[in-house]
């Protein structure tokens, strides 16, 4: 009895197992399938279904005739969302990757995770510095047929001319986006903004871009610290020592577990020094 009892035990794990990874697709003539393969062939959807004798064979749909497709929520999202809110931008960068590298042939279907996951690692690497990549993955981002996501990929291409020292690009794209109401391609549009004023010595139109991002969206805590640390660089510029302290210093205070707090204790140490 006891091998018998481990058996099913051990069966109904396993289907268990099968049923957490199966996905859901779903036509536009109504027509629904199971499976637990799943792969991209250019404009094909791949899937192994079962045959009613029993057999196992692949076939193709087009993703342009798919509606919905059921995919298994990530189990990084859930930790990768919780560290974005606390700012810990090094750990959403850890928690998206491979997801965002292993699923990015389904980026276009609907009810893919991808998009969420590149979101949240876009603005985890804009707010590290990491232009080169938050660039990269914006453009992929760009691949995707929605208003937020063309927004999303607008703002994060930026990065790209503000890598190159195209300054002027920058604030020529920046402005092309809304300022306010625009969601968080629109904050990451004024991250580089701020940036590039800052090179061009324009401090006041650079603190006035990174406190939009302080103002007007809160939400995307993931690129808060850059901003408040672009804040006091352009307050050290305005020669307001006090107010550079003061944002250099609520990095710390408000997003502990920021990787930038290192580098805005640093500042504001230095200046409380001098």
């Amino acid at each position: 009895m006891i091998p018998l009892v481990r058996y099913v035990l051990l069966l109904a794990l396993a289907l268990s197992s099968q049923s957490l990874h199966a996905v859901e697709i779903t036509k536009s003539d109504g027509q629904v399938y199971t499976t637990s393969s799943i792969r991209r062939s250019g404009a094909m959807v791949m899937i192994k279904i079962t045959t009613p004798e029993g057999g196992m064979i692949e076939m193709g749909i087009p993703a342009t005739s798919i509606t919905k497709v059921v995919f298994p929520e990530p189990p990084e999202l859930s930790k990768a969302l919780t560290a974005a809110a606390s700012s810990s931008a090094s750990d959403v960068v850890t928690l998206t990757g491979d997801y965002v590298a292993k699923q990015a042939e389904f980026k276009d279907l609907p009810g893919s995770w991808w998009p969420e996951m590149a979101r949240l690692r876009l603005l985890a690497l804009a707010g590290t510095g990491k232009d080169a990549d938050a660039a990269t993955l914006a453009r992929e981002v760009g691949a995707i047929n929605t208003t937020d996501a063309g927004i999303l990929s607008r703002g994060g291409t930026l990065l790209a001319s503000l890598q190159s020292g195209d300054n002027e690009a920058v604030v020529i794209g920046a402005k092309s986006l809304p300022r306010i109401g625009g969601g968080q391609g629109a904050a990451l549009a004024q991250l580089a903004l701020g940036r590039a004023l800052l090179a061009k010595k324009d401090y006041q139109g650079a603190l006035r871009a990174f406190l939009t991002i302080k103002v007007f969206y809160p939400s995307a805590a993931l690129i808060q610290p850059a901003a408040r640390i672009g804040a006091g660089q352009a307050y050290i510029g305005l020669k307001d020592e006090k107010r550079a302290v003061q944002s250099f210093r609520e990095v710390s205070e408000s997003y502990p577990s920021s990787p930038l707090v290192p580098e805005a204790k640093k500042l504001a140490d230095s200046l409380s020094k001098s």
